[in-house]
């Protein structure tokens, strides 16, 4: 199972899905579903 934490960067109006486990692996997306799919799909 992946663990991941979501955060909004209010500047950007980006969403960032980062692995709990590994800070270096992270993704982004204007919503929090396209970040989570592309976390997913790493």
């Amino acid at each position: 199972m992946m663990s991941y934490r979501i955060q909004l960067n209010t500047d950007s109006q980006l969403f960032t899905v980062v692995d709990k486990n590994n800070t270096n692996v992270f993704t982004s997306g204007r919503t929090i579903e396209e970040a989570v799919n592309k976390f997913k799909n790493l």
